[in-house]
């Protein structure tokens, strides 16, 4: 009798959690295999969190070339609102208040104002049904961009669209359109953007049910000039605390990282980058670490 009600109680907490895919999550798996953790810098990143406060302090370090920079930051949270205040070396000082309010359980509401820049404060909605999801964003200056995106989706497929509308001159200056595929062990889309004019078309691929090895594939066309661009990467777990990721951009520029688990949120990443057809430039070495406390 106690077995059947987990169960039932189990089966209904896995269908709750599922939810449809705004336009903006096509071809993020790709996107982050192909992309995150990858750094030309070194990067010391330390992170004090205290949840019971809700305060959070930032410091992070980085250096390209001769190029040192610094910041540290601070971000108070609070149930329904959070305020973080940044400063960096180049002496720039920004503070930033959102507001999140759920109207309905469908819906979210978020308004985030730049306290120190009001003209790019933005208020944001979103409408997540069963088959079908809805974004929208407004920036909050005397000339609004509108920015709105909508799609439909079943459980392996979804359709989707997205403009930016400018109220100040009434015309659309950016829109876009796409398909994403939904498999088991697979994800894959193709992507319409710059109003027709740029062509993506992504691939994702677990190798095991694990998702410990993966491989991706990112090919975009420019339509106009009819130039293109290829990216193939994959990830390998080597055990639970490192992994393995590589990359390689128009078969010449190839990256390394790997990226060892201290503790929970907490990172060491080195990273290589070479030319493939040019060996006898030296290649660079990048260091990052992010300490949570």
């Amino acid at each position: 009798m106690s077995k059947s009600k987990h169960r039932k109680k189990k089966k209904k907490n896995k269908s709750s959690s599922k939810r449809p895919i705004l336009f903006s999550e096509f071809g993020q798996k790709a996107r982050d295999l192909l992309t995150g953790g990858y750094s030309e810098d070194n990067v010391f990143n330390v992170s004090i969190s205290r949840a019971a406060s809700g305060l959070t302090l930032t410091s992070t370090a980085s250096s390209h070339g001769i190029k040192p920079n610094a910041s540290a930051a601070a971000l108070y949270s609070l149930k329904n609102a959070s305020i973080g205040v940044k400063v960096d070396t180049k002496s720039k000082i920004s503070a930033n208040l959102t507001l999140t309010k759920n109207f309905l359980p469908s819906t979210m509401t978020t308004a985030s104002f730049n306290l120190l820049d009001y003209s790019s404060s933005k208020f944001r909605f979103q409408f997540l049904h069963e088959h079908a999801a809805l974004a929208m964003s407004i920036t909050l200056n005397q000339s609004p961009a509108l920015r709105l995106s909508a799609s439909i989706c079943t459980s392996s497929i979804a359709l989707g669209m997205e403009g930016k509308y400018i109220t100040n001159s009434s015309c659309f200056s950016m829109f876009s359109a796409g398909i994403h595929m939904i498999k088991q062990n697979c994800n894959a889309s193709i992507i319409l953007t710059n109003k027709g004019e740029l062509l993506t078309a992504s691939y994702v691929h677990f190798l095991n049910q694990e998702k410990k090895i993966s491989a991706a594939v990112e090919i975009a066309r420019n339509l106009s000039t009819h130039i293109s661009t290829f990216s193939l990467g994959g990830s390998f777990a080597i055990d639970h605390l490192k992994v393995l990721k590589a990359r390689l951009e128009n078969y010449r520029k190839l990256q390394i990282i790997v990226r060892h688990k201290i503790k929970t949120k907490s990172y060491l990443t080195i990273s290589a980058e070479l030319d493939t057809k040019d060996f006898i430039k030296i290649p660079r070495i990048g260091l990052a670490l992010a300490l949570v406390l």
